[in-house]
Order: structure tokens, then sequence, then C-alpha cells
């Protein structure tokens, strides 16, 4: 089964989009491979952008903490919430219809309640210095743990609503404990 089964790609946007007023994340929808649905972000923060622009920072920070949070959400069938290495939440929702697992939904970019940026890892994988690293900083939102279990509830019974109106079984979308 593919994710385009449950909505169309602009229906992902429009999920994402959702994700994003609601939450003020840099939402994403992603299959298996990792790539996301929509290829559309819409950013939070303007750190993130630059992290993503640059090959480096890209594979170091944004792929690498992708991949590590598909997995853990693939085989514990819960949504994950942490952080990612540039220091900033990440929040992945599995995507599973009759026990089979489709992607991860969620979002990243803020920062945790009380934490700040690895400014270090950005530095290094940039190329850029303290300075224009401290003004993408400048002005990064906060989420508390809460509110990002808040979140990750939310997506979690939006994508049941969605497969649900799919016409798929409803309660084989991540209706495992959480």
């Amino acid at each position: 089964m593919e994710l385009t089964e449950i909505l169309p790609v602009e229906g992902w946007m429009q999920f994402e989009k959702e994700l994003f007023d609601r939450f003020n994340i840099n939402a994403t929808v992603y299959s298996t491979s990792g790539i996301s649905v929509t290829g559309k972000p819409i950013w939070c923060n303007p750190l993130c952008p630059v992290i993503k622009a640059n090959q480096e920072s890209l594979e170091l920070i944004c792929k690498v903490g992708n991949q590590n949070f598909m997995a853990q959400a693939k085989k514990s069938k819960e949504f994950i919430i942490g952080e990612c290495d540039a220091g900033l939440i990440k929040i992945a929702v599995p995507i599973l219809v009759n026990g089979e697992f489709l992607g991860t939904a969620g979002g990243c970019g803020r920062l945790p309640a009380g934490g700040e940026a690895e400014t270090f890892i950005i530095e290094k994988t940039t190329g850029l210095n303290e300075e224009a690293i401290a003004e993408l900083c400048r002005g990064l939102e906060p989420i508390s743990e809460g509110e990002a279990r808040q979140a990750a509830e939310f997506i979690k019974a939006r994508l049941a609503q969605h497969v649900a109106q799919a016409g798929i079984e409803a309660g084989s979308c991540n209706e495992e404990k959480i």
C-alpha cells in the first residue's frame, strides 16, 4: 500500500499545513524510503532551510535523524519524540495500516523547552560562523514536552481519521498501546 492511497499528494500537503498552523513545526510526511511525500516544506524557523540546503548538514543532521526516528517508530509502533543532532525537537508518528508500516508523519524545528541549538555541529556541517548561526537561531520557538506529546497525539488521531475516510479499516492505523 502507498501513502497516496490514503490521501493524494494535495491532501498530504493540506495535512502538513494543518500541522504547521496548529503546532508551528516543519511538518512532513515521509514514505518508508525517507522521502517527503509532498516535497514542499513550510519552515517554522530560518535555521532549518539553511541546514537542509547544505548537503553535509542535510546528511549528518536531518537525514540521519529522520532514519533513526523512522526506525524507532517502525519498531515500536509508537510515536517518537526526541531531538535531532542540531538540538531541535523531532516528532515521528508511524503510519500503520493493517500492520503495514507506510512511513511517518510529524515535524521538527522547535527548541525543547529550556534547551538550546547545538551550534557546534551546525557550524561544523554548514560552514557558517558563530555569528551567522546565532542570528539564524534567534527567535527559535520553544516547545514543552507536554506540547510535543499533544502534537503527536493529534497527528496520530488525524492519521486514523484519514485512514478511515479512505475506506481502510479505521482501527488499523496506529491503535496499538500509546
